[in-house]
């Protein structure tokens, strides 16, 4: 996963107009962030559609509260039959972004935000980049799942056992105690080996 922060011009928006209006003022925008853009996001996902929504923005409280949506899809991995598939993302945005120039003035603003992805620049920018890497980040399925109802792969032949079926037979002992059974079936050849006293 990369540590650089990649800024998409397609996600950053002017929002100087709506900082000199009245509070309770909002501007709403579409998105179309093609997978070329994207992809320069994060090397921790392969987007293979566009991204597609809409974001709203509202000045209120000293803040821009800012709210979106949409969807793309993702290549990803099967974590039962590793066959690659592809798997559609919807993500939903409610952040609370903070100026840091106040727009009458040019002072810069005190704030005790943290997070520097939440905060407005000093053009009045407001940046969406970083917070759409994280969003898709967190909508990954922890275990992806080329269906529902995937059978994975047979662990003895490795058939796919969703295209078809295979006549090994599933060893039921836990693998932690192969060695410890492997221990027993000696003893027991030695056993049965053994003279037999009168």
């Amino acid at each position: 996963m990369s540590n650089k922060i990649t800024h998409l011009d397609s996600l950053q928006f002017n929002i100087a107009g709506l900082l000199t209006g009245p509070k309770g003022g909002t501007r709403s925008y579409e998105l179309y962030i093609p997978v070329s853009e994207l992809d320069q996001l994060d090397d921790g996902f392969d987007v293979v559609a566009p991204f597609q929504g809409i974001v709203r923005f509202l000045w209120t409280n000293e803040r821009i509260l800012t709210l979106a949506s949409g969807d793309t899809v993702v290549a990803m991995q099967c974590s039962r039959c590793l066959e690659p598939f592809e798997q559609p993302i919807h993500i939903e945005i409610e952040e609370a972004f903070v100026p840091t120039v106040d727009i009458a003035t040019g002072l810069s603003l005190q704030t005790d935000e943290m997070d520097k992805a939440l905060l407005i620049n000093k053009h009045h920018i407001l940046d969406l980049s970083d917070i759409l890497r994280q969003s898709i980040l967190l909508a990954l399925p922890m275990t992806p799942l080329c269906r529902p109802d995937c059978k994975g792969f047979c662990p003895i032949c490795g058939t796919n056992l969703n295209d078809e079926t295979c006549t090994c037979e599933e060893d039921d002992v836990d693998p932690r105690w192969a060695a410890l059974r492997l221990l027993l079936d000696e003893n027991t050849g030695e056993t049965d080996d053994a003279p037999v006293e009168h």
